[in-house]
């Protein structure tokens, strides 16, 4: 079952159009965040991801991410690297073209202070 939002849905589009990866499409907005997080968690720095929103129709994805990174690593980096890897990763496996990826920061952690009650508690070295 595809999930489409009520706003932005393109009327001409129909049905979704076949895919034409190898790659099987999401049936909803939770399976491109689930990939969108998995994909961002793999970026060195980055702590803690939570999809804000994702915006989806029959041919594109628009993401909004955000991040808990530590202390010591590039801002502007992690982002980049963030929207880099999402981007190729929700593309691959879903088949759809991502329009825009989202990533704020909502925190740095610092290392030997911020560590408890966080998932990933070993920031890299660098």
């Amino acid at each position: 079952m595809t999930t489409r939002p009520s706003a932005g849905t393109n009327p001409r589009t129909g049905l979704a159009p076949a895919t034409t990866g190898p790659e099987r499409r999401p049936g909803d907005t939770a399976e491109v965040a689930r990939i969108a997080v998995q994909a961002a968690s793999l970026v060195p720095g980055v702590s803690v991801v939570r999809p804000a929103a994702v915006r989806l129709d029959d041919r594109s994805v628009g993401l909004d991410l955000h991040l808990i990174t530590w202390y010591g690593h590039s801002v502007p980096t992690i982002a980049e690297a963030v929207r880099a890897v999402v981007t190729d990763r929700v593309a691959a496996q879903t088949g759809l073209s991502v329009a825009v990826v989202t990533v704020t920061v909502d925190d740095l952690l610092v290392p030997g202070v911020d560590s408890s009650g966080v998932r990933t508690a070993r920031p890299e070295d660098g």
